[in-house]
């Protein structure tokens, strides 16, 4: 098949969604497809500043980054103002407020979509909250090519996706992918047809966990041998929960003095100021953007990952875990608690709870067996059900049906 992958950002920029296209597209060039992705030069939605080069082939695909407009400041103003009009008054007239201000606006992707993307068998389009896949939606559905989306819903922040022009992508769309089960059910629950929507999720390279010496792990990251250690990997912020994460380790440590906070991610504003409000709290030891060798190494000295998240769509970050057999505190939401079976591999709270996150860290730090057979029982599930391949052979099977319902359409039309 020759596919058109389209999203907002691709590795090098970091997000699940980034990491979701881009191992799917590899994995397709490696099954012998012709995969080219069509994205921004940006690797900070913040801004959608303009950094990458034009071209890149990557491993095996062809990454073709446009300009897009700047996110300065009256941008933001623009989104907000869109946004709060529109859900006071669901009037279509502040969707281009939320249109332009959301971003990335880039009208060479746009008009290079235009002319060819008939080359293409087919067009997916990744991330719905972002402005790329309502003009890339126009663009396929104008060329006439089948348009596959994965929206990555954020099911509990409707202002993310519930605006009028992401619902008429979903409902004009040929087929939708979603990531998780309860993510397709929501979309059932919105109107949309169960036959048009398949659940894969993301996936792994188990290949890229290799398994490291706890003790040795530890060394290298100055950790003593007997700590307890939570980590918390991913961007730092303030909806990933870093904020509670460290609220409820101050109030532990008092009386849990073996308990050791690694944090792992790229900083934002939000964080530096958490990184000055906590300037005095013990043992905790904080790393900004990390290689992968850093990251295998904070998995394999952590007991538990904890990730207290309000806005998570899948949660790519407890498979990682899972990987090197670490025990996962998630966020109690529709989307993590069909990845993370509550009380089974892993825990589940209340992501506004402090003393819920609390209880649940201290359940696992006084009973490191219960957090060993999670950890354990994670592993087997991903090497199950969320690896790479295993969700290549779902996406794939999707594109081949959806090729083959468009041929029938045709044939009916004739």
């Amino acid at each position: 098949m020759r596919l058109l992958h389209v999203t907002h950002q691709y590795p090098p920029a970091i997000g699940g969604s980034e990491r979701y296209i881009a191992d799917l597209s590899e994995e397709l060039v490696a099954r012998n497809h012709q995969v080219d992705v069509f994205t921004s030069r940006s690797v900070d939605f913040h801004t959608w500043r303009n950094e990458l080069s034009g071209f890149e082939r990557r491993n095996g695909v062809n990454v073709y980054r446009f300009s897009s407009m700047r996110r300065r400041g009256y941008i933001w103003t623009m989104l907000h103002f869109g946004l709060r009009n529109y859900w006071r008054t669901k009037s279509r007239r502040y969707e281009p407020f939320i249109f332009f201000g959301g971003g990335p606006i880039s009208p060479g992707m746009y008009w290079r979509m235009r002319r060819q993307a008939r080359r293409y068998d087919l067009v997916h389009l990744n991330c719905l909250v972002y402005s790329h896949v309502a003009y890339g939606y126009a663009a396929a559905r104008k060329q006439n090519v089948p348009i596959v989306v994965t929206p990555h819903l954020h099911i509990d922040q409707p202002q993310t996706y519930a605006i009028g022009f992401m619902l008429q992508v979903l409902n004009r769309a040929d087929h939708i992918i979603a990531v998780t089960e309860a993510e397709r059910q929501h979309l059932i629950s919105l109107g949309l047809n169960a036959n048009r929507i398949t659940t894969a999720g993301n996936g792994i390279r188990p290949v890229d966990f290799p398994v490291l010496e706890r003790d040795k792990s530890r060394h290298i990251l100055d950790i003593p041998q007997d700590a307890q250690v939570l980590l918390f990997f991913g961007r730092k912020e303030e909806y990933k929960g870093i904020g509670k994460l460290m609220e409820a380790y101050a109030a532990l440590k008092p009386t849990h003095p073996s308990l050791f906070l690694l944090t792992m991610g790229p900083e934002t504003e939000y964080s530096r100021k958490l990184a000055r409000q906590y300037k005095n709290l013990p043992d905790w030891i904080n790393y900004g953007l990390v290689s992968d060798l850093e990251r295998a190494q904070g998995f394999s000295a952590a007991d538990a990952l904890v990730l207290p998240s309000k806005g998570e769509a899948f949660g790519i970050v407890f498979l990682e875990a899972w990987m090197t057999g670490t025990a996962v505190i998630g966020p109690r939401n529709p989307a993590v608690a069909t990845i993370v079976g509550d009380g089974q591999d892993g825990l589940l709270v209340d992501p506004n709870d402090v003393q819920e996150l609390a209880e649940a860290i201290k359940r696992l730090v006084h009973n490191p067996s219960l957090a060993g057979k999670m950890g354990e029982l994670g592993h087997q599930k991903v090497l199950a059900r969320y690896t790479v391949p295993r969700i290549t052979d779902i996406v794939e099977g999707v594109y081949l049906r959806t090729l083959r319902q468009r041929q029938r359409e045709q044939v009916y039309q004739r």
